[in-house]
């Protein structure tokens, strides 16, 4: 299975410090193939280039990224990240992954399959891949 990974979701594995994606693997019984878009590279470069706890995390968060495939937008500059977000895992057949309660809620409007953390730090995973 694709998966296409946004910024909340790879923050909140540096902040739990857990690696949700083999904890996925696990309860899906199968390996994921995780893909970031560039625009969310570059979300996690601006925030990790912060002091704090926000930014420690984001460069966390960052080098779990840059293991991944990364996917370059066909869609213009000025669309935003989450749009991106949706519309490329639409276009590329990918399960959207984001603990962002806002994205879940479009993507689920949608009908995009989604890929999430409960509050027990369980997996959720919503929706159906083509």
């Amino acid at each position: 299975m694709k998966l296409l990974v946004d910024s909340s979701f790879l923050i909140y594995c540096a902040e739990k410090g857990r690696d949700f994606i083999s904890l996925a693997e696990q309860t899906l019984g199968e390996k994921l193939e995780c893909y970031v878009l560039e625009e969310v590279l570059a979300e996690l470069r601006k925030l990790a280039s912060k002091k704090g706890k926000r930014g420690a995390l984001a460069r966390v968060g960052l080098r779990i990224a840059e293991k991944m495939k990364v996917v370059r937008s066909s869609l213009p500059e000025d669309v935003n990240t989450d749009q991106k977000l949706l519309e490329e895992s639409k276009r590329l057949k990918m399960v959207l992954a984001t603990v962002d309660g806002g994205l879940i809620n479009k993507a689920r409007e949608q009908g995009l399959p989604i890929l999430t953390v409960k509050k027990d730090q369980s997996i959720l995973f919503m929706g159906v891949v083509d």
